[in-house]
């Protein structure tokens, strides 16, 4: 087996196309071995290779030249795996559940490296987790498989992602415009009124109902502010119906650039 390591995270869109790729295959898989088998109870999420690492665990490996794939079983046995998906709740027939979880387990991967394009059988057997596998700066992928209660960790290298979900398929997002892109983000606008200036005495002795007149006219400018931020435009106070409004006539000579 090749021992090359291609570094590099997979980007986002591999990522989701990786995901949706098992998630077909886990569906399928589901529907052939689980007794109650429910399409809402079958959930495949993108998690971090690192969340199932574990050093008392050993998981189950199946790797050869066309990559490596690692099954985590969340310290379940191969019987109650069995068990879950054949619907036996009695210790009667504890081998025949451990045959059906091994045998569930090895057809998962087996569907897993066909859609991949893989030929060969890779025997799934207890083993360490290869140091690929156990970081997604190394180009791994995992993912949380669940099937109502019961839930798996599965994670594939670089080179088994590469063939789930080739670059080449992977159709590039376009970039678009700055002003698109945050066109619709929500800003708070404050139009900002030079009152004038008045004595101490007459703030001290105000009271409900008292009207305080500035030295301001009501047509002189008003400063709009973005955010709570320097006043980005100058404006004028109008009246829209029953609501204010602003009418602007420029944009602020204030420093744009000052915090």
């Amino acid at each position: 087996m090749t021992s090359e390591i291609r570094f590099g995270w997979l980007g986002e869109a591999r990522r989701a196309a990786l995901r949706t790729s098992i998630a077909a295959e886990v569906m399928d898989w589901s529907r052939a071995w689980w007794m109650h088998h429910a399409p809402g109870e079958v959930d495949v999420r993108s998690i971090e290779p690192d969340s199932l690492y574990s050093k008392a665990v050993m998981p189950l490996v199946s790797a050869n030249d066309a990559g490596v794939l690692v099954l985590h079983l969340n310290g379940k046995s191969t019987d109650a795996i069995g068990r879950h998906l054949a619907g036996a709740a009695s210790d009667e027939d504890a081998g025949l559940a451990q045959r059906i979880g091994q045998d569930a387990l090895e057809d998962l991967v087996l569907r897993l490296r066909r859609k991949a394009g893989a030929m060969k059988i890779a025997a799934l057997c207890p083993d360490v987790t290869p140091l690929a596998l156990e970081d997604a700066r190394l180009g791994a992928y995992a993912v949380a498989l669940s099937l109502g209660r019961m839930e798996l960790g599965l994670v594939i290298d670089r080179r088994l992602a590469d063939c789930l979900a080739p670059s080449s398929a992977i159709k590039s997002v376009s970039l678009v415009p700055r002003q698109a892109a945050i066109g619709h983000a929500a800003l708070t606008v404050t139009a900002v009124m030079n009152f004038g200036s008045i004595n101490l005495s007459q703030l001290s002795d105000l009271c409900v109902g008292e009207v305080l007149v500035g030295d301001r006219r009501l047509e002189d400018t008003l400063h709009i502010h973005v955010d709570g931020h320097i006043a980005v435009a100058n404006g004028h106070l109008r009246r829209q119906g029953t609501k204010r409004a602003v009418m602007f006539d420029g944009v602020s000579s204030q420093d744009m650039q000052k915090p």
